[in-house]
């Protein structure tokens, strides 16, 4: 492409004529641009909205018995000990109300044992190669050490069979080690066995004789008095569901009972209110403050006049208003003079515990309507927030298509631009070429 300099023959800028007469035909395609960020911003605000509902309405499913096993927030309970120095216990969404008393018999604990012969670290165990049987509970296996082993690797291959068990060198002194060998699980059935190989050398006289150091276990806890009552065992520490959805953890044996009390977990119900309440306020301020008008920028907020926002922020407004039947007052939730909700934590409670059947009723009916309009405003299939980002994305893309197919359009009149720019200055440098030819022919006749 060959090099061209502006005006160089007719002494006019035709370069910056054309730059700006193409910043005139622009003009025309700022409207695309600011139809699509508008687009986009209002996408990037409905989609956090749509979030929210989401939220809110997952949020409102909890204050309703589930179909399959009917818990929701007010079937939750707290687990209390009497005496935590002696037993703990923790509840699931299973757990009902209830109590169990119960004193601490004794505590799972794995079965352990040690030979009775040390070694150097560096020592050989023996010259010769033995055979024994190690096993834990219903596993076992076959263990030959060879000649020039050392007790750390005599450790490794226990460690690596599949007895059930954990080997261990134990310093007793200063490079002096013994091996132990403790069970891989607790409980009653947990014992170490060791057998040895009848063939010389035998294990016994390599390794010593092998002797229990603590008694397999199992947790047990006595219900009741000795005689008239039962007992719960468990082969670890803690007993799981001895009544459904709650674990006990004994912390130490003791002859004083200790009760389990399960209780309506009344904070935790108020701890979801109060996350219900916040997640409704979160998703009627996104509308309120995307509906704004900026007085000093002169522009409104992506959501300003939208009457789909609006009514759903109206629908929300009217649910927590609730019903003669459900009044918001009975859960602690006040509507204040904005529209926004105030949750009263003490209230709640206080409520709860005079009128249990009144919250529970009113946070049902509440929490049905919000759920309702959650799901009509994000279902996948036809919900109106949905629907709407996919209308709004489909013009964000109509608005590409228009801005690329502009952009072609400007390439195209810029290149004509030149062109004719270029052709006349070619004719004015002709021209030019001409006249200072007759200029020197008349010069020359005088």
């Amino acid at each position: 492409m060959g090099m061209s300099v502006s005006g160089l023959g007719s002494g006019i800028d035709t370069a910056s004529m054309v730059q700006q007469l193409m910043q005139v035909e622009r003009q025309a395609g700022k409207g695309l641009t600011t139809a699509k960020a508008a687009a986009q911003s209002t996408v990037n605000v409905l989609t956090t909205l749509n979030g929210q509902m989401k939220s809110l309405g997952d949020l409102a499913k909890t204050f309703k018995p589930d179909t399959v096993t009917g818990a929701s927030v007010f079937t939750g309970v707290t687990a209390a000990s009497t005496n935590k120095d002696v037993a703990t216990a923790t509840a699931t969404d299973k757990a009902a109300a209830g109590s169990l008393t119960f004193t601490v018999r004794s505590i799972a604990q794995a079965g352990s044992g040690a030979f009775d012969t040390t070694f150097k670290a560096d020592q050989n165990v023996s010259d010769s190669d033995f055979s024994l049987k190690i096993g834990s509970g219903d596993k076992s296996a076959d263990i030959t050490v060879k000649a020039g082993m050392k007790i750390g690797d005599v450790a490794a291959l226990i460690n690596q069979s599949d007895a059930g068990v954990k080997a261990t060198t134990v310093q007793v002194a200063p490079n002096t080690y013994k091996l132990q060998i403790t069970s891989a699980t607790s409980g009653a059935q947990s014992g170490v066995n060791v057998v040895g190989d009848t063939g010389a050398p035998t294990a016994a006289s390599i390794l010593g004789g092998f002797k229990q150091l603590t008694e397999p276990r199992d947790t047990v806890l006595q219900v009741g008095d000795e005689g008239t009552g039962y007992q719960v065992t468990s082969n670890t520490r803690d007993v799981k569901d001895v009544i459904p959805g709650v674990t006990i953890s004994p912390v130490k044996v003791d002859a004083n009972p200790v009760t389990i009390d399960l209780n309506a977990d009344v904070d935790g119900m108020a701890s979801k209110m109060e996350a219900f309440v916040k997640a409704a306020n979160d998703a009627m301020g996104t509308i309120t403050n995307n509906s704004k008008w900026d007085s000093d920028k002169k522009v409104g907020g992506p959501l300003l006049g939208d009457s789909l926002t609006r009514g759903l922020r109206d629908q929300l407004q009217n649910a927590f208003t609730g019903s003669a039947t459900a009044l918001p007052a009975t859960l602690g939730i006040s509507i204040e003079r904005d529209g926004t909700l105030k949750f009263d934590k003490t209230k709640f409670t206080a409520n709860y515990k005079n009128d249990p059947d009144a919250v529970t009723k009113a946070a049902g009916e509440i929490s049905s309507t919000v759920e309702n309009v959650s799901k009509q405003a994000t279902s996948a299939a036809d919900g109106a927030l949905t629907n709407r980002i996919e209308s709004e994305r489909s013009s964000m893309k109509d608005y590409t298509t228009q801005l690329s197919k502009f952009e072609d359009r400007m390439a195209l009149r810029e290149s004509t631009l030149k062109q004719q720019f270029s052709a006349m200055e070619s004719m004015l440098s002709k021209m030019q070429a001409q006249g200072n030819w007759l200029n020197g022919q008349l010069a020359g006749l005088m």
